[in-house]
């Protein structure tokens, strides 16, 4: 066989395989239903809910749901992380559990034990549209690759619902992967990822309660690199439970029982200087309610106790204090609170949340259209065929010419 039949076959594959990824892409935003959204409904009633009410500060587990391994024969970033290493780093900053959220795939690392809770990072899109899938079955491989709407958004979001016990958007400032206007409409996730190494989402977080989405914190490294000091430690999640099972973390994190924590990062510090630096972080000892007045409690004095209600507004600031109260008002849909401490490392609380009683029911803001959609892809098809008949007549034309 010469090198130019060689070349042929190589060239014949790399066209076949491209036609197929481009018809696969094609068939994933066609089959896209369009989905009408509802105008979101902000909290409102007379029972004030509370996910810290009966907590006890004793109880406080340190959990990381975002780090990257060697996965995919190093082709994704994260191919010098050992699961050893993540786990030897990680132990020197006292973490409980670290869920190796390696991107579209499982990382069985501690399988079989009680606390293994699969976890992996949805997405391999260009706008970085990513989801943290935990308590996951199995690996969705349905993605939007070049662009999203909020129609595919919500989709995705679905799709992954009943193979994950818990979904939060990840990063979602990221390249603008999830815009305000979509935290305003998205829902049937459980978490959002407000505190990553790569940007802190305070302001997504808000606009998805001021609409009334009942929406708790996540807060990861999402190291690529656990030998950078830069990248580990830094941000992580608090999870009030009485063990490391995995069903008594998951039920945490779902309740609201967890906080999020920004450990101020000093850039390229000594890896022994910053563990010893974590040991001294304040926390939380108490957020509980008073009829409508919640009280707040650290375990050291801090620079301010500040709560936070609609779009971010500051309701309340107190200075240099270990406690902190405020009296939530008839016009507060919801109350959460941030902790700076002295090193500017903050504390980031789940929110106080109106409701009409204590059975509380998360807003769903979707349905899917069903006439818009049959109407959508019949236009598509007719462009698609329409555009298949004028090349093929076109190409006859020029081979039928003398």
């Amino acid at each position: 066989m010469g090198p130019g039949i060689i070349f042929r076959n190589v060239k014949l594959f790399v066209q076949v395989a491209l036609l197929f990824i481009l018809m696969v892409i094609l068939f994933y935003y066609l089959t896209t239903p369009i989905y009408h959204f509802n105008e979101p409904q902000k909290f409102q009633g007379e029972y004030l809910h509370n996910p810290y009410q009966q907590i006890d500060s004793t109880h406080w587990l340190k959990y990381n749901f975002q780090v990257q391994s060697r996965a995919w024969g190093g082709l994704t970033d994260g191919r010098i992380n050992s699961n050893q290493m993540i786990d030897s780093i990680y132990k020197l900053f006292d973490y409980n559990y670290v869920a190796t959220s390696d991107y579209q795939r499982i990382n069985t690392h501690l399988a079989g034990t009680e606390r293994f809770i699969p976890t992996y990072e949805h997405g391999y899109n260009i706008p970085k549209v990513h989801q943290v899938c935990i308590g996951a079955k199995r690996v969705l491989w349905r993605d939007y690759l070049l662009f999203q709407t909020m129609n595919t958004k919500q989709h995705i979001i679905n799709v992954l619902r009943p193979d994950c016990e818990l979904i939060a958007l990840a990063h979602p400032r990221l390249l603008d992967g999830y815009t305000l206007n979509d935290m305003k409409y998205l829902s049937g996730y459980d978490l959002l990822e407000v505190l990553n190494n790569f940007r802190v989402s305070t302001e997504h977080w808000d606009m998805a309660l001021s609409s009334g989405h009942l929406i708790y914190i996540l807060a990861n490294d999402d190291a690529h690199n656990v030998l950078n000091s830069n990248e580990v430690g830094r941000r992580f999640t608090l999870i009030h439970a009485n063990s490391t099972h995995h069903d008594s973390i998951i039920q945490a994190l779902r309740s609201g029982a967890a906080y999020g924590v920004d450990f101020y990062r000093n850039d390229d510090e000594p890896m022994k200087n910053k563990i010893e630096r974590s040991k001294h972080i304040p926390f939380l000892k108490r957020a509980k309610l008073f009829g409508d007045t919640l009280k707040i409690s650290v375990s050291n004095k801090v620079f301010h106790i500040r709560f936070v209600g609609e779009q971010g507004t500051i309701l309340s600031e107190v200075d240099h204090v270990s406690d902190a109260q405020y009296v939530i008002n008839a016009n507060d849909s919801y109350v959460r609170v941030e902790i700076q401490c002295y090193d500017a490392s903050v504390l980031y609380l789940n929110p106080v949340t109106r409701h009409m009683n204590r059975s509380i029911e998360k807003q769903v803001s979707s349905h899917i259209d069903h006439f818009r959609t049959w109407l959508v892809r019949l236009v598509i098809i007719i462009i698609l065929g329409s555009a298949i008949v004028l090349y093929l007549f076109y190409r006859n034309k020029k081979t039928l010419q003398p």
